[in-house]
């Protein structure tokens, strides 16, 4: 028996480090928009290079997390900032980014390199209140506002 056709597969690369609500924000609003979804996570190495610090959650835990979601239907490694590579290795039609991407210079640079592989960005509201920046910000000062233990 032949491999049922897919329709449009979206893709939804992310560091997600310290999951939460603005994460999964994203992804239900993104599995709603396509009829296959693929997260892809960068991996330890490419968010020191991306971002400048290793992730608290690290990366085979934090793929683990997204694979336990019934809406994505697959999890796979993210390797680099340039999204052609992801393409390559797992074909989707949508790239999902926050709309903290959308007219900055990455994500301009983003929808050209969609462009270029015939796929196309489309941006979904970006959770404002919380971010895994803003949760390591506050536990960095948590960490060295605490009494010294004894």
């Amino acid at each position: 028996m032949g491999e049922q056709a897919v329709g449009e597969v979206g893709y939804v690369p992310g560091g997600f480090d310290m999951f939460h609500i603005g994460h999964l924000n994203i992804l239900r609003a993104a599995r709603s928009r396509c009829d296959r979804l693929v997260v892809g996570v960068a991996t330890d190495e490419a968010l020191v290079a991306m971002k400048g610090a290793a992730p608290v959650v690290p990366h085979d835990e934090r793929m683990e997390i997204l694979s336990s979601l019934r809406f994505v239907d697959a999890v796979v490694p993210d390797v680099d900032v340039d999204k052609r590579i992801a393409w390559r290795a797992n074909r989707f039609d949508i790239l999902f980014k926050g709309t903290d991407w959308l007219g900055t210079p990455k994500g301009e640079r983003l929808e050209s390199q969609m462009r270029e592989v015939g796929a196309r960005v489309v941006y979904l509201p970006y959770t404002p209140s919380t971010s895994s920046t803003m949760l390591r910000a506050f536990l960095t000062d948590a960490i060295a506002t605490a009494p010294a233990s004894r």
